[in-house]
């Protein structure tokens, strides 16, 4: 992915949720930078929370397909 589609993202994702989940600088002196707001620590600890539970409920089924495969 390249960077200007990175920051794209992040723009996008800070105006959908009610509020940001990254804050970020432009270059300068200290060179910029970015970090994750409280929300979007929250909403990062969600999503991992999702991830693991659809990996957990998609293990048997996983197991059963790649038997199927060569």
């Amino acid at each position: 992915m390249s960077y200007m589609r990175a920051w794209k993202l992040v723009r996008m994702m800070n105006r959908r949720f009610r509020q940001p989940l990254v804050e970020y600088s432009r270059g300068g002196r200290s060179h910029g930078g970015a970090s994750l707001t409280k929300t979007g620590e929250r909403v990062l600890a969600l999503y991992r929370e999702m991830e693991r539970a659809s990996l957990a409920a998609t293990t048997a089924s996983w197991k059963k397909l790649r038997a199927l495969l060569d």
